[in-house]
């Protein structure tokens, strides 16, 4: 779904709360047990609009998260509320919360990437979400027994695949285990407190268990945000001090007219919210101006910002333009040439083998600008993909390639970004200059070190690359500038009994790792 489409759910779904509270408001007088949830429904209410605002990226995970902050949003009020109506409505969110709520801990902690029974578990957490429903349009009994079976099965699938990935998860953890501890304690430390003054609501403690797991990650996932961008398309207008200035006098004129025409405290609550909500449309129209280029304001960091950004594109273009001169156009060139003596088998022969390096040299170029790594794949199967791909751009060479890396392997970004470059080169060095006829690559990870080995058996010793001419030879150099760059080690020495082995070592660091995830 488009980021614009969500943008527009959630302000719809927020002016749909400012009327239900409205008429939970209009009762007299308002029951005391409301208070607390339209507060804390607020508070979701503002956080969705902060953080979609900055999600300029388009992350599924913080998308999610916003989702599931307007559902709990209702999920409280409707908990607080004895009405038929409001009974069969919070009844039919438990199943769709709960569902959702597991499928977000699980894209937070793979970080959105693929994972063994990833689709066996979301076929599960579907099938059983929707029994659930169905059997809520039967009876309360049945509902309650699908329910049941619902909840346990999917917190039961999500902690076999903790068990599983523990490594992974372990790894997460380990990144991330300070906005996570101050989570738990920013979410307890007022729930005692919602949970004495909301004795008279309905089961107070499950209402509040069912969203718990999500807001274990509530920091975390403010963390990616403010790590990526920390402010929304308002700021290119305003400053943050008359940012802060603004909605300090807006609220201040709220409180003013709700005193002066003596509404009570909780009279509040839908005015502030309806000022949110118009900070959001505006967050939201001008987020789509600017994309679009419609933006008339723009502060000056943000200018640079955007001429950085083109001067990088130049240079990606000039770049491909020397590509498609240098490589494609020759070679077309070369093709158009021989097709007046395309009758000779000879020149037939030249003519394909052409065609098989244009075409190796352009996969490798795609390969380059853009590596094909699908989220729906482990990272073996992602590998295994990127082997075969580079093994078929060389055809005319013929090379057994031995694979060994464990299958729960994981690497986080950009991690997983820069092994994939570094095998791609090294296998291609491989296919074009050695002579040997088996190459085995290893690929490992533990204690955050990730471990990549490419051996060979050719005739040639590791001093012709060593050795080798930097300026006509620049796909060693660059890759070791690279891993130096990020802190790794790169050994070139020769294999026994013969052939060139080329080991590379990396520091794998998870709390980086957030900083690329939010792209």
């Amino acid at each position: 779904m488009k980021k614009s489409v969500w943008k527009f759910l959630f302000f719809i779904n927020y002016i749909l709360l400012l009327f239900y509270m409205r008429c939970v408001l209009r009762q007299e007088p308002p029951a005391v047990n409301i208070y607390i949830p339209l507060l804390i429904s607020t508070l979701m209410l503002i956080d969705i609009t902060f953080i979609d605002s900055c999600n300029i990226r388009e992350n599924s995970v913080v998308s999610l998260f916003c989702g599931l902050l307007a559902l709990e949003s209702w999920y409280l009020l409707l908990a607080s509320r004895e009405g038929r109506t409001e009974r069969f409505l919070f009844a039919a969110l438990s199943p769709v919360t709960c569902t959702l709520s597991i499928r977000f801990a699980l894209m937070f902690l793979f970080q959105d990437s693929g994972y063994r029974f990833r689709r066996t578990v979301n076929v599960l957490l579907s099938v059983t979400c929707i029994g659930s429903l169905a059997g809520l349009a039967l009876s309360g009994r049945i509902f309650a027994g699908l329910y049941g079976i619902q909840f346990l099965v999917g917190w039961s699938c999500f902690f076999i695949l903790l068990i599983c990935h523990r490594k992974r998860i372990l790894f997460v953890l380990k990144s991330e285990w300070k906005c996570i501890s101050c989570s738990l304690l920013v979410i307890t430390i007022p729930f005692f407190f919602y949970w004495l003054a909301a004795k008279n609501i309905r089961n107070p403690a499950s209402n509040f268990g069912i969203y718990l797991p999500m807001l274990l990650f509530f920091l975390s996932v403010h963390s990616i945000v403010f790590r990526e961008h920390s402010s929304s398309p308002l700021s290119a207008v305003f400053s943050r001090k008359q940012s802060a200035l603004i909605l300090c006098c807006a609220l201040l004129v709220i409180v003013l007219l709700t005193l002066t025409s003596k509404g009570g405290p909780e009279h509040l609550f839908v005015p502030v919210n309806a000022l949110f909500a118009f900070i959001y449309l505006c967050n939201i129209i001008l987020g789509q101006n600017f994309a679009q280029g419609k933006g008339n304001i723009i502060v000056e960091s943000s200018y640079l910002a955007e001429l950085r950004r083109l001067q990088h594109e130049e240079l990606l273009k000039a770049e491909f333009a020397d590509f498609l001169h240098d490589e494609v156009l020759q070679d077309l060139l070369s093709v158009k040439n021989m097709m007046t003596k395309s009758h000779r088998p000879d020149v037939q022969d030249l003519i394909l083998e052409t065609l098989d390096e244009l075409n190796g040299h352009i996969r490798e170029q795609m390969q380059d600008y853009h590596p094909v790594i699908l989220k729906n794949l482990t990272a073996k199967e992602n590998y295994q993909n990127l082997i075969e791909a580079v093994s078929q751009s060389f055809p005319q060479r013929t090379i057994t390639v031995f694979f060994d890396c464990p299958d729960d392997l994981f690497l986080v970004e950009p991690w997983h970004i820069v092994v994939y470059r570094l095998l791609r080169e090294l296998l291609t060095n491989v296919f074009k200059h050695s002579d040997g006829s088996r190459v085995r690559i290893s690929l490992s990870q533990e204690n955050n070190r990730i471990g990549l080995c490419v051996r060979d058996n050719g005739s040639a010793p590791c001093g012709c690359l060593t050795a080798a001419d930097k300026t006509r030879h620049k796909g060693i150099a660059s890759m070791a500038e690279q891993v130096q760059r990020i802190n790794g080690s790169m050994v070139i020495s020769d294999d026994v009994p013969q052939g060139v082995c080329v080991r590379i070592t990396l520091p794998m660091k998870g709390d980086v790792s957030y900083q690329y995830f939010v792209s």
